[in-house]
């Protein structure tokens, strides 16, 4: 009986061990992040229906994204048209960001400086796509950042 009681044991020990160990691993933590640094080229905000109904292109913008490996951010400096901003987030799987800390410097923004600190603020997730980052958010529309060379 004490054999049965102890087998019995050690196998839901097992189980509940494999469970701990699933919940640990976010799918997709492991995944490696774009390389290289990426430049703010367009914001797209959306409408109350959600559609993409404005877009503002930023040709001469500075704001430089990277992501770092090891410590699993992205981080953000630069300026978007006058104001100076810094940030960063915390990736997790699926492409998740997390955290958000973006601060920005004391003149008088530019027209679009302020909504791409909103936008940046609100970031939930990124797409990778070619040569491309994109910033999502909720509901308010995204961000295209550009590879540099």
């Amino acid at each position: 009986m004490k054999i049965k009681f102890l087998a019995t044991l050690v196998v839901i020990a097992a189980a509940f061990t494999a469970c701990k160990k699933d919940n640990d691993q976010n799918p997709g933590d492991g995944a490696p992040l774009p390389k290289g640094q990426y430049r703010l080229i367009e914001m797209h905000e959306f409408n109350a229906q959600g559609k993409d109904s404005a877009t503002v292109d930023f040709p001469v913008s500075g704001l430089s994204l990277t992501f770092d490996q090891a410590t699993r951010t992205a981080n953000l400096s630069g300026k978007p048209e006058t104001v100076q901003l810094t940030g960063s987030y915390t990736v997790r799987g699926n492409n998740t960001l997390k955290d958000a800390k973006i601060s920005t410097s004391k003149i008088a923004p530019g027209e679009n400086d302020m909504k791409v600190v909103e936008f940046l603020t609100l970031g939930q997730q990124f797409e990778a796509k070619g040569g491309t980052v994109i910033i999502n958010t909720k509901d308010k529309g995204y961000l295209v950042f550009s590879m540099q060379k």
